[in-house]
């Protein structure tokens, strides 16, 4: 259970960093050409991402711009506290993320950018996919266990 609350952002092709992290471009898994292109930023660094056409990331896009504490704590997301939660209901749902991908964990109200695969399975009700990093997600993986990031729309 743990581990689903490390819920996670984009996918990407394989380039090795410590700890099996992976980092690269975004998997074709997702039509994120038809979602809304968003930035994140973090101090004077960011990346940029974009969340699929899907009625959960839509609910994202309207609350947009906000400010996420994220935390890091099993090494494999950074995860944070929406404002309020996103209506799931219906939604499709996933119980491997992948690196790279942003979900949303509707137990706890969580997003989360997942930038590692530790081969841990997230029980049900399993996440819900928003979009994809495109750029940055290295950034993001090597930004520390705890960090502010502000998401807005590009």
């Amino acid at each position: 259970m743990a581990s689903a609350l490390v819920v996670v952002l984009a996918g990407c092709t394989v380039t090795a960093g410590p700890g099996g992290t992976r980092f690269g471009s975004p998997l074709a898994t997702l039509n994120a050409s038809a979602g809304v292109p968003v930035v994140l930023r973090l101090d004077d660094r960011g990346a940029t991402a974009t969340l699929v056409d899907t009625p959960q990331a839509r609910q994202l896009t309207a609350m947009l711009p906000v400010t996420v504490r994220l935390q890091d704590v099993w090494a494999q997301a950074k995860s944070g506290r929406l404002p309020h939660g996103l209506t799931v209901e219906g939604g499709p749902t996933v119980h491997r993320p992948v690196p790279g991908e942003i979900y949303f964990w509707p137990q706890t109200e969580v997003i989360a950018i997942y930038y590692a695969d530790r081969d841990q399975p997230v029980p049900g009700p399993g996440l819900v996919r928003l979009g994809v990093v495109d750029t940055g997600l290295e950034i993001l993986a090597e930004a520390g266990r705890r960090f502010t990031v502000r998401i807005d729309v590009a």
